[in-house]
């Protein structure tokens, strides 16, 4: 029962971890960012409301598109 417990208070521990390091906060006035590890998405503050940014596609793309 012991071990069960042990492993369960382990497994918790762990699980806080790394909950409490998925985010980079990244200041570089005036630009805050945070960045998720493990999607790799990027957030940006703006009037203290967290905006995720989209990535854009490039030119050549938008050209073939276009076509």
């Amino acid at each position: 029962m012991k071990t069960i417990i042990c492993a369960i208070v382990i497994l918790i521990i762990g699980a806080g971890f790394i909950a409490e390091n998925r985010y980079t906060l990244i200041v570089d006035s005036p630009v805050v960012a945070k960045l998720d590890r493990f999607t790799g998405d990027a957030w940006i503050v703006n009037s203290g409301v967290w905006r995720k940014v989209e990535a854009t596609i490039p030119e050549k793309a938008q050209e073939e598109k276009a076509k």
